[in-house]
């Protein structure tokens, strides 16, 4: 556990005193995605499955309309580890997460941080439909105060029950998106839980 002593003295954690932090391995960020938003199949064994992919990634086949898979949408939201593996198509979040090497043995992964990682985050068709699935269980289970619902997702997101001043924060960002780019209610709570699940506490463990 970090403390302010331990800090001055080993600050590079060259003692292991700490737990370095990491990031979420590419599966993890897909399965804690789907778990927040209410929408991980948790089921167990069986065939591989086909996550929808875009039309871009399917484009690249010699035969776009032969080659992967349909899933029904329950079966697409099962944990990562039964996702086809498909060399020449890779689910866009897995791949931008640094998944296993799909050409050779991979014994071990290399972890980069590059811009289009953050922008499959904020503009990619997955994490925005999941945002969506997201505030709509916040506004199923969160009450009906917006700053309850703020404090709820924020501690789903973070695992751990956010500060006042981030559940202050919160709110202000989603009044401001109602009052001053006058958006509807429904459209900043998504807007909300987009954000959230791009907050760094969220896909890295720390």
């Amino acid at each position: 556990q970090a403390n302010e002593e331990a800090l001055v003295v080993d600050p590079l954690n060259n003692l292991f005193w700490r737990f370095d932090m990491r990031r979420l391995t590419a599966e993890e960020i897909r399965d804690s995605i789907l778990s927040v938003s209410g929408n991980l199949n948790g089921k167990l064994g069986g065939p591989s499955v086909f996550p929808e992919l875009p039309e871009e990634v399917l484009a690249t086949s010699s035969r776009p309309t032969g080659v992967w898979g349909k899933s029904s949408p329950e079966e697409a939201n099962r944990r990562s580890v039964y996702v086809k593996v498909k060399r020449s198509l890779l689910v866009p979040i897995l791949n931008q997460f640094d998944m296993a090497n799909t050409d050779s043995t991979c014994a071990v992964r290399f972890m980069t941080m590059v811009p289009t990682q953050s922008l499959t985050m904020l503009n990619g068709k997955f994490i925005n439909q999941q945002a969506v699935a997201f505030a709509e269980r916040i506004r199923q289970q969160g009450g009906s105060d917006l700053s309850d619902q703020i404090q709820f997702g924020l501690r789903l997101v973070l695992s751990r029950q956010p500060s006042t001043e981030e559940v202050t924060w919160a709110t202000e960002f989603v009044e401001t998106l109602i009052r001053k780019e006058q958006v509807d209610n429904k459209v900043a709570l998504d807007r909300f839980a987009l954000l959230a699940l791009n907050l760094n506490e969220f896909i890295f463990l720390d």
